[in-house]
């Protein structure tokens, strides 16, 4: 049987007619992704609350056994948890030039001891100063004393002359209070403050009644993270100490008790907060600038490597009435919090170069999360440590070192005799020579990271992906070596700081 063409041209039209009806059908009947933030945020203050080396596994609203924060828990239960975000450093300078400006640190050239944010207006303080805001950094911590962390910000304060001393980590409720005092003068207009707790970092040395809180009795051997643990991590670990064994348990629980200490500071914030009538347009986020190492990978504090544990960090975002109680399992990462805020907030900015991701999108009467599609990328890159990337696609990660020191060999970092001040100031390592080291995982079969992988084509793929960052990125950071390059010399006062934190 012969079919005529102009036959042949009607069934078609007739077909695409009969598929456009039901499309149209379907996306009448199918209704948008249900609503995380009930309309704009607009006219709500911001608080951006960083909790200054606190792993996200040992806050109770991530699975942790001891009751370490249940006021930190009770906004998770109001709030939006993302149970799987990632700093994108191990490095406080680094992840809060990360977090200040939607982009990674080889892409600022915020790396290395003295990274810091560019310096220009427009990162997180400046766009809220720009739209209106009253802006505060507020911080018990000197890693962001720099004044690049400080553009922006109508109001300093930096609460850190005392540091190191057994009495001296109970500097959180200060801070809250400090945080208050802001508040209540800007009660007339919005304001947005950037709050950094230095608890729960090291050397973990609570106020006796958070200790209280866990055991009754004070232990009679408590070893010092740093004078201790962190120079002799190999011999105490033949000798037993790990989990289980009673002098990495003090430890541990000392370190637990800051973080209590720190979510009283919190409950302090939003008690004082709710008082003077703000909470109700109020935004909160709370994270971290990293995490903590505790053994897994055989060393211990931070801003060594890119294991999961130095880079879990919690995520929470609590604004009552507006944010949808709700967890969330997506990956996420500090670079995407300031394109978020900024849609989220209605901020406007002409910010086209975020390494970020909005992580909300708009709908017709609010935000919906849309996960990031994005390779996860972080860095560490500090001269006289490691000089580490990282890449995560899927749940596959791949680790490369241009430096690389074992555990074994790091407590040789640490010289009494200058070597240290001579490593922390030298500019002149090359972050882009040859590879040393590298590190495949499947998180999906293997999420602490302990057996790594042979190369196969998946795992170059993740190579590949960190190729084109570096070729994107090359020469916007460190610069490699030069002869005539200057060293920066550290004041007493200087060094005495860094020392009580375990840095030099």
């Amino acid at each position: 049987m012969r079919i005529r063409k102009k036959h042949l041209i009607r069934l078609g039209l007739a077909v695409t007619a009969g598929l456009t009806a039901i499309l149209a059908v379907f996306v009448f009947v199918c209704p948008e992704a249900p609503l995380d933030i009930a309309g704009s945020l607009k006219n709500h203050n911001l608080v951006v609350i960083v909790i200054d080396a606190l792993r996200a596994d040992h806050l109770g609203c991530y699975g942790y056994h001891r009751d370490t924060s249940p006021f930190i828990d009770s906004l998770a239960d109001g709030g939006m948890v993302f149970q799987r975000a990632l700093s994108n450093s191990s490095f406080t300078r680094e992840s809060v030039s990360v977090l200040f400006s939607g982009r990674l640190p080889s892409s600022s050239g915020s790396v290395g001891w003295f990274s810091a944010p560019s310096g220009k207006n427009d990162n997180l303080a400046g766009l809220f100063q720009r739209a209106g805001y009253a802006t505060a950094l507020l911080s018990n911590s000197p890693q962001v004393k720099h004044p690049n962390f400080q553009t922006g910000f109508d109001h300093v304060e930096l609460l850190h002359s005392q540091w190191g001393s057994r009495g001296d980590s109970g500097g959180g409720p200060r801070l809250s209070g400090r945080a208050l005092a802001f508040a209540r003068k800007n009660t007339d207009r919005k304001f947005m403050m950037y709050l950094h707790y230095l608890d729960p970092h090291g050397p973990y040395n609570p106020p006796p009644e958070f200790m209280q809180r866990f055991r009754s009795e004070e232990f009679p051997h408590p070893v010092s993270l740093y004078n201790t643990v962190r120079w002799h991590c190999h011999r105490l670990m033949q000798e037993g100490f790990g989990p289980g064994e009673a002098r990495f348990e003090d430890m541990v629980l000392r370190y637990d008790a800051e973080i209590a200490l720190v979510d009283h500071s919190i409950q302090l914030l939003v008690q004082g907060l709710q008082k003077l009538g703000l909470d109700r347009n109020t935004l909160l986020v709370v994270t971290a600038d990293h995490g903590e190492e505790f053994l897994e990978h055989d060393f211990v504090a931070h801003a060594w490597t890119l294991y999961n544990e130095s880079l879990h960090v919690p995520l929470i975002v609590w604004a009552p009435g507006m944010v949808v109680p709700r967890r969330v399992a997506s990956r996420v990462s500090l670079v995407d919090l300031l394109p978020t805020l900024l849609t989220i907030m209605d901020i406007p900015h002409g910010r086209d170069d975020f390494d970020g991701t909005r992580l909300f999108q708009t709908r017709r009467n609010g935000f919906a999360f849309t996960a990031p599609q994005k390779p996860f990328i972080a860095e560490l890159q500090i001269q006289h440590r490691n000089l580490l990337r990282a890449v995560i696609l899927d749940q596959r990660k791949y680790i490369r070192a241009r430096r690389w020191l074992p555990p074994d060999e790091r407590p040789g970092v640490f010289s009494t005799k200058g070597r240290t001040i001579e490593y922390n100031t030298d500019r002149h390592l090359n972050i882009w020579g040859p590879v040393v080291h590298e590190e495949w995982y499947d998180l999906s079969t293997d999420p602490r990271e302990r057996r790594m992988l042979a190369v196969d084509e998946r795992s170059r793929e993740l190579a590949r992906i960190l190729n084109q960052y570096e070729k994107a990125t090359r020469g916007r950071g460190m610069p490699p070596n030069r002869p005539g390059m200057k060293k920066r010399t550290l004041s007493k006062k200087e060094k005495a700081k860094l020392k009580t934190l375990g840095y030099l």
